[in-house]
C-alpha cells in the first residue's frame, strides 16, 4: 500500500458536504453509476450550510408552472430573472450559466423541497419575492435527508481532500486525509465533481472557517482556469461583542421593516448616510442589491479612516431609550421565531445582545464581513471544468453564474449546479475506460513533508499572516497603494510555503498539519484575487476602489482568468463576455450605485 492506507473505487466522486455536493451525488446515483461523497466535515452540518441566514428563490413563472404555486408573483418572469442576473452581475457572467440558473431553478428547488418535507423542516414561502426562507440547521437537515434517500452512495465524512489525482491530462481521483486518524485515503474515480464552496481569506467572515478555497485550488493545480477572483461580497457583520462575531444581524437589522433603525457612524461618531433617493429603493426581487449599496455608501466614510480604525463602524442606538432598544431586538426575534429558538438568531441570545449594546453606550461594533466569493472555476454549461477531462464543479466553487455581484440566491445556485453536474459526470463516467491515477504516491509524499521538517514556518501562524495581508490590502474597499503592497506580500508569502513545518509530527487529528494544506489553497486563491483587484482600475459589482470609483465599461468589460504554470506561477488572461441572450452594457457610470440604480433598480416599484 505504500504511504496510502486505504483505496476506494467509484464511478463518480463528489467532494463537498453541502447542497451542491449532495444534489450532484443524488442526480449521478439515479443514473445507475456508483457514487462516493467525501466531505471535510459532517454532511449538512459543516461548511457554510450551518450559517445560512436567508433563503432561496426562483422566478414566478417557473414557480407556477413547475411547482404549482399559483400565488407566486406573476410579474417576476423568466425574462426578468435572467435580466436581473445579467445586469446585476455587471455583464461579466456567462449568460449560458445564468439561463440554466433560471430555467432549471424550479426543478432543482422542487427536489430540495421534497427533502425538507420528508425531514419535517420548515421552509416559509414568500409569494412576492418567490422565495423560501429557512435556517442553516433546517437546510442542513433537508440536505442530509436527500443524501440518506440514496442508499447506494458511499459517504466519507471528516476527510480533507488535499489533491486531485491524474493520469496524463485526465482527472481520475483524489487524495484525502482522514481528519481523526491521519491516514491517507486514495479515491479512484472515472469522474470527479468539486463542490467545496468558495474562499474567504480574511480574519472576519460571516460564515465559518471552512471557506478556504480548497476546491478552487485543487482545480487550478489540476489544470483548470479560474475567473473573477477579485469579486468578493461583503455585508454588515457583527465585530463586537465577541460571542456574536460573524453574525449577519447588522444587515438584517438595517432592512427589517419591523425594527427601529440605528444611526450608522464611524468609530469617531461621524454619521454615515445611505441616500434616501427613490432611485436606490429595492423591491422584493432586488433586495440583495442593498448589500452592494451599503458597501458603496457607508464604505467611503469608513475607508477615509481605515488607517486608524480599519474595517469597523458603529450601529448607534443612542437615540432610543433602553426599553425601545430591547423592544427592537424582541421584534427581530419575532421575525425569525418560526425558524429559530425563541428570542434567538442562529444561536445568539438577542436579549443578551440588547443588554450588551446598552452597556456599550448603545453601540454595536460592526464590520463588513466576507459573505461570498463570486469567482471560481471556469465551467462549461454541463459544469465540466473547461479543458480538464473528468473534472466537474458545482456551486460557489465555480465562476460565471453571478459575474461581479451575486444578485441571485446561492442556495438555488448550488442546487441547479448539482442537478446538472451530477448527470453530466455520470454520463462521462459511463463512457470512460477507468484510467487509474499515476501520481498518487508522489503527491502523498509531498503531503507528508511538513511532518518531517524539523524547522520552518508554523501553518497556523502562516494562516494568520495571510489573513492579515488580506485584511490590510484586499478588504471591502480598495485602492492601488494598498493592493500593490498586498500583492507583493502575497507573492512572497506563497513562495515561502515550501518551508511549512508541523511540530510535533503526529498525524492523528493534527490541525497544524491540516492547515499546511489549507493555507496553501487559500494563498493561491488570494493571490489570484488580489491580482485582479489591483489590475482592475475601476469599480464594478462587489469590487469597489476608492481611487477609481467609476464603472469603466469602455476599458474593463472583461474578466481576469487565471491558470497555473508547471512551476507554480499564476498566469493571467482577459476574457470578454459573450452576449448569448442579452446585450452587454457598454456605457460608463460614475459609481457602482449609479449603475445599479439605472440598470437594475429602475422601475422597481412595479415588482409587485
Amino acid at each position: 500500500m505504500g504511504l496510502i492506507s486505504r483505496r476506494v473505487e467509484t464511478d463518480v466522486l463528489v467532494i463537498g458536504g453541502g447542497g451542491a455536493a449532495v444534489m450532484s451525488a443524488v442526480r449521478a446515483s439515479r443514473l445507475g453509476v456508483s457514487v462516493a461523497l467525501v466531505s471535510k466535515g459532517r454532511v449538512g452540518k459543516s461548511g457554510n450550510t450551518v450559517m445560512i441566514g436567508g433563503g432561496f428563490g426562483v422566478d414566478g413563472e417557473g414557480a407556477r408552472e413547475v411547482l404549482g404555486l399559483s400565488d407566486a408573483n406573476p410579474a417576476y418572469t423568466r425574462k426578468k430573472a435572467l435580466e436581473k442576473l445579467v445586469y446585476s452581475g455587471f455583464c461579466l457572467g456567462d449568460q449560458r450559466l445564468q439561463k440554466l440558473f433560471v430555467d432549471l431553478g424550479p426543478a432543482a428547488v422542487g427536489e430540495c423541497l421534497e427533502w425538507a418535507k420528508e425531514a419535517e423542516q420548515l421552509f416559509l414561502f414568500n409569494p412576492a419575492s418567490v422565495s423560501w426562507f429557512t435556517s442553516g440547521a433546517a437546510f442542513g437537515k433537508a440536505v442530509a435527508r436527500g443524501l440518506a434517500r440514496e442508499k447506494s452512495i458511499g459517504v466519507y465524512e471528516d476527510v480533507l481532500v488535499a489533491e486531485l489525482l491524474k493520469k496524463d491530462d485526465r482527472v481520475c481521483g483524489a487524495l484525502g486525509i482522514d481528519v481523526y486518524s491521519g491516514e491517507l485515503l486514495q479515491f479512484n474515480a472515472k469522474a470527479v465533481i468539486v463542490a467545496t464552496g468558495g474562499f474567504q481569506p480574511f480574519s472576519v467572515k460571516n460564515s465559518n472557517s471552512d471557506m478556504t478555497g480548497d476546491g478552487i485550488a485543487l482545480a487550478l493545480r489540476a489544470g483548470a482556469h479560474v475567473v473573477d477572483m477579485e469579486f468578493l461580497l461583503f455585508i454588515g457583520t457583527i465585530l463586537e461583542p465577541v460571542y456574536a462575531k460573524g453574525s449577519i444581524l447588522p444587515f438584517l437589522l438595517s432592512f427589517n421593516r419591523n425594527v427601529r433603525k440605528p444611526k450608522i457612524t464611524d468609530l469617531d461618531g461621524r454619521e454615515l448616510f445611505f441616500p434616501p433617493d427613490e432611485k436606490y429603493k429595492v423591491g422584493p426581487i432586488t433586495g440583495k442589491v442593498n448589500k452592494v449599496l451599503m458597501a458603496d455608501f457607508y464604505g467611503r466614510g469608513i475607508y477615509e479612516k481605515f488607517d486608524s480604525h480599519g474595517n469597523a463602524f458603529y450601529y448607534d442606538y443612542s437615540a432610543y431609550t433602553d426599553e425601545e432598544l430591547r423592544e427592537c431586538f424582541r421584534e427581530l426575534g419575532k421575525s425569525y421565531s418560526a425558524l429559530h429558538r425563541k428570542d434567538h438568531y442562529n444561536g445568539i441570545d438577542l436579549s443578551r445582545l440588547a443588554e450588551d449594546i446598552i452597556k456599550n453606550k448603545k453601540r454595536m461594533k460592526v464590520t463588513f464581513g466576507n459573505e461570498y466569493s463570486n469567482g471560481g472555476i471556469v465551467v462549461e454549461p454541463d459544469f465540466s471544468a473547461a479543458g480538464v477531462p473528468g473534472l466537474f464543479a458545482a456551486g460557489e466553487v465555480t465562476g460565471g453564474t453571478f459575474g461581479a455581484f451575486r444578485s441571485g440566491d446561492g442556495l438555488t445556485e448550488m442546487l441547479v449546479h448539482g442537478y446538472v453536474a451530477g448527470e453530466s459526470a455520470a454520463a462521462w463516467a459511463k463512457k470512460s475506460d477507468g484510467a487509474l491515477p499515476s501520481d498518487a504516491e508522489g503527491k502523498a509524499q509531498a503531503l507528508l513533508e511538513p511532518l518531517a521538517r524539523s524547522g520552518g514556518i508554523s501553518p497556523i501562524e502562516a494562516r494568520a499572516k495571510l489573513e492579515a495581508i488580506c485584511d490590510a490590502g484586499f478588504d471591502f474597499f480598495r485602492d492601488g497603494e494598498r493592493l500593490t503592497k498586498a500583492y507583493g506580500e502575497i507573492v512572497t508569502f506563497r513562495q515561502s510555503l515550501g518551508e511549512l513545518a508541523v511540530t510535533p509530527g503526529e498525524r492523528r487529528y493534527n490541525p497544524e498539519w491540516l492547515n499546511s494544506v489549507i493555507v496553501r489553497n487559500l494563498a493561491l486563491c488570494a493571490e489570484a484575487g488580489i491580482y485582479g483587484a489591483l489590475n482592475r482600475k475601476e469599480s464594478r459589482g462587489s469590487h469597489i476602489r476608492a481611487d477609481f470609483p467609476g464603472v469603466n465599461n469602455r476599458e474593463y468589460l472583461f474578466s481576469f482568468a487565471a491558470s497555473l504554470s508547471p512551476d507554480g506561477t499564476i498566469l493571467y488572461e482577459k476574457r470578454k463576455p459573450e452576449p448569448y441572450y442579452l446585450p452587454l452594457v457598454t456605457e460608463d457610470y460614475p459609481s457602482v450605485s449609479d449603475y445599479l440604480a439605472e440598470k437594475v433598480l429602475q422601475g422597481v416599484q412595479h415588482e409587485n
